[in-house]
């Protein structure tokens, strides 16, 4: 979704970066029986920053991802799942595709030497400074060395545990044996015992202090927490930390808009 998606005409800020200018929207089949207190709970928003921190914690064995508070670090749990289980939509959505300037073509047919170049350039360098962060989707990479596309790809596991502080777990197997996802409770201690290297852990600290528990775990691990430090300050010495980034505000007016809907849906429905 882009500005021309908007149902409101109220003016929008310019976006500061070429990947705050629009938002994929993906609905669910059903919805996320663990967020139903939301008003659209079958829907992810998925931002571009959303695919890089894909791509980044990917490729780190332990994370750590930080944020200001109601940002929506919890549900980069559930897009990652998403990612992880239908991983031919990185290739499809994935921003910044490589494709021939709109702009520039524009200067070749009017005959304009010059015409639009300094726009062109600009919009090139901000693209170029973009792909830094995120990672052009492998099929689109056909002239890169193999080398180097193989360290692009992030690491995709085979079992996929979201805990709630260490106690409250629920297993996705990707591309395992069955589409069920598995609940139980059990202690802290007991993560080692049903994950390995091939696992990634999706930490969600809840309502309570819990820090994050890695003692023998061989799993990766990715932990969504809140500022502060004293839930994973031991944890932080091993883990890399990133920052998620708030949202642009037509970001936040899409998603408002995609609520609305479902809000007025529901109503009629009732």
């Amino acid at each position: 979704m882009k500005e021309e998606h908007l149902q409101h005409e109220v003016p929008v800020p310019e976006s500061e970066h070429p990947y705050d200018d629009y938002l994929d929207v993906i609905k669910l089949p059903m919805e996320i029986p663990m967020e139903k207190r939301i008003p659209a709970p079958q829907f992810l928003f998925i931002r571009p920053d959303d695919y890089a921190l894909f791509y980044c914690c990917g490729k780190k064995d332990w994370c750590i991802l930080t944020g200001n508070p109601g940002i929506s670090k919890s549900w980069f749990q559930w897009k990652f799942i998403l990612l992880c289980c239908r991983q031919e939509l990185l290739d499809r959505f994935v921003p910044f595709m490589e494709e021939e300037d709109d702009d520039y073509k524009e200067g070749e047919e009017d005959g304009k030497e010059g015409k639009g170049t300094e726009q062109v350039l600009k919009k090139r360098k901000m693209e170029s400074d973009a792909k830094k962060v995120l990672v052009v989707p492998y099929q689109r990479r056909q002239k890169a060395d193999q080398n180097l596309l193989q360290q692009s790809k992030p690491f995709l596991p085979n079992l996929i545990v979201r805990t709630i502080s260490g106690t409250k777990s629920y297993l996705f197997f990707v591309n395992g044996p069955t589409n069920d996802v598995l609940y139980f409770e059990h202690s802290p201690n007991a993560l080692s015992r049903f994950t390995d290297a091939k696992s990634t852990i999706l930490w969600e600290p809840g309502e309570d202090t819990a820090v994050v528990c890695y003692e023998e775990i061989d799993a990766h691990i990715i932990a969504t927490v809140s500022p502060n430090r004293e839930r994973f300050h031991e944890f932080q010495k091993r883990a890399k930390m990133f920052y998620m980034p708030c949202p642009s505000e037509l970001q936040l007016r899409l998603m408002g808009q995609i609520y609305r809907s479902a809000g007025e849906e529901q109503y009629h429905h009732s």
